[in-house]
């Protein structure tokens, strides 16, 4: 029991160490699925390792994507992105399984990084992959809020047709599946690009949509505080642009604010609030400026437009090294259970060897004593009557003993007569071979029928009738069973187990006689000799 325990326990490990991987995956993606800071988990690099070596595709994507937003939380904008690559390297898309709803939600972040790095090439590249799998994932809101977000990055390329049209599409999505409050947030894209182009009939319509179906909120405030600047109605702009400047915190925000209180003063000529709000607008584009400099930018895409055979080749090697130490431990693992098991069943085989050798030696050595008591006793020419009672009680002890080994077989009757048969060389050779558990070899099998034909041919003929059936097994059982050779001693001399010698000798009792049963099988054949004779 203890060499088992040392050969499975690598297995065990294993086993226990999944089930920790796999619990610590599902915490860490539940906590992000709740929206949880995750910038102190430190246990992701670990579940990563384990997964690239014994995780399926999707749990190799889900790892590195989690490791990924570790990164995010912790505000490492390049190391999150190249964890989001990895993740999405994993994906097999051509799988029936693979998790389209999780690639898209990676896509889906890479997205929004590209976005906050002002990268919107590479933002619309994302995005579209987002949208793409959340439709094969038939996450239908997923998809059209993935879509709506890629107008942000349109927006930053100038290209206002384009956001205009993705917003139009976004409004007919979102009202189809019942979002009519995402909808109506696309007019106040809209708002804002009618006003850039100076197409005030159009900003003003959008507007007043928006004003009768909700709430007023910061976008349309300032949207509408930039229409009544267009308009020339500076009171109400003034009013509405430092209602705006109170409660904004970014700098992004103030910069547009100050701008338009700037474009205020201008047209009413304060010179006095057109110098401070210049000097303000200056102040917060700098800030604004700063916080998305060309640098930063140049580092993110130089570090993601890396050439593509690169990427591959990396990930091939990564492959090659995980297969490689994979099939080192499973070779490792089945070499030691295929010695444990090897050295469990020859243990078993000898410990069988060397029960039949000691039964079949032990009735060998009677049947080899009895014929000679037997011979001597036949042979006596004196009638020395205490001689021959001690040879005929040593006799009956003996004829005892055997009939013990034989299961109460009723051929001990009929030993007597019998005598020449069970002594001839190629029995007595036999049980002898049995005694050793050697098999015979094909040409004393032989000889053995051969024998059985000549001095058994009524018993033979009768067994090997083509309408009983016996198999050529069942044959030499039979024959062996009717020339006094037991169970044990047919195992070894067929070269089977005594469970398979059971077997065999119920299917002779059938075929014979018509009983299931392997115990009458000795006194049947028994009875079928002596009626044959």
């Amino acid at each position: 029991m203890k060499r088992w325990i040392v050969y499975l326990l690598p297995l065990l490990l294993c086993a226990c160490q999944g089930d920790k991987m796999r619990r610590e995956l599902q915490r860490v993606d539940s906590l992000n699925s709740c929206d949880a800071l995750l910038d102190t988990i430190t246990t992701m690099p670990e579940v990563v390792d384990y997964f690239d070596l014994w995780g399926s595709d999707n749990e190799r994507m889900t790892a590195h994507y989690l490791l990924g937003c570790v990164f995010r939380d912790q505000n490492n904008t390049p190391m999150a992105l190249r964890c989001y690559r990895d993740a999405v390297s994993y994906a097999d898309t051509t799988a029936n399984d693979c998790d389209y709803r999780r690639l898209s939600r990676i896509y889906g972040q890479m997205a929004d990084l590209f976005n906050r790095q002002r990268a919107p090439r590479l933002e619309i590249e994302a995005g579209r992959k987002a949208v793409e799998y959340a439709w094969k994932a038939k996450d239908t809101l997923s998809a059209v809020i993935f879509y709506y977000y890629m107008g942000d990055s349109y927006h930053m390329l100038d290209q206002m047709d384009s956001v205009l049209l993705i917003n139009k599409q976004s409004r007919i999505w979102f009202k189809r599946i019942g979002y009519d409050d995402l909808a109506l947030t696309t007019l106040m894209i809209d708002a804002e690009i009618y006003l850039r182009k100076k197409n005030l009939k159009e900003a003003k319509r959008v507007l007043d949509i928006f004003s009768c179906n909700s709430q007023a909120n910061r976008l349309y405030k300032k949207n509408l505080a930039n229409y009544y600047l267009n308009t020339e109605k500076l009171d109400s702009a003034e009013y509405l642009y430092r209602t705006l400047l109170y409660s904004s915190e970014s700098e992004n925000g103030k910069e547009t604010i100050y701008q338009g209180l700037l474009s205020i003063f201008q047209l009413s000529n304060n010179a006095d609030s057109v110098a401070k709000y210049a000097k303000l607008y200056c102040q917060a584009n700098d800030s604004a400026s700063f916080q998305h400099s060309a640098d930063e930018l140049t580092r993110t895409q130089a570090l993601y437009n890396y050439e593509e055979h690169e990427r591959i080749a990396a990930k091939k090697t990564q492959e090659a090294e995980r297969y490689r130490q994979a099939v080192f431990l499973l070779i490792v693992i089945l070499s030691v259970a295929g010695y444990a098991s090897y050295r469990y069943f020859k243990r078993q085989k000898q410990k069988q060897r060397e029960e039949l050798r000691k039964v079949n030696s032990t009735y060998s050595t009677l049947l080899s004593r009895y014929h000679q008591v037997n011979m001597d006793l036949t042979n006596s020419q004196q009638n020395w009557e205490v001689y021959r009672e001690e040879k005929e009680r040593e006799l009956k002890t003996l004829k005892d003993r055997l009939t013990d080994y034989q299961v109460k077989s009723t051929i001990a009757e009929r030993w007597s007569t019998e005598q020449a048969m069970l002594q001839s060389p190629i029995v007595s050779q036999l049980h002898h071979l049995a005694s050793q558990v050697v098999v015979p070899t094909r040409a004393q099998w032989q000889e053995f029928r051969k024998f059985a034909e000549e001095h058994l041919s009524t018993f033979y003929q009768h067994i090997n009738r083509r309408d009983i059936g016996l198999t050529n097994q069942e044959i030499l059982i039979s024959i062996l069973i009717r020339l006094q050779f037991i169970p044990t001693e047919q195992a070894a001399l067929l070269d089977v187990s005594k469970q398979r010698i059971t077997n065999l000798r119920s299917s002779i009792n059938q075929k014979l006689f018509g009983e299931k049963s392997s115990k009458t099988l000795e006194e049947n054949i028994a009875k079928l000799s002596t009626k044959i004779l």
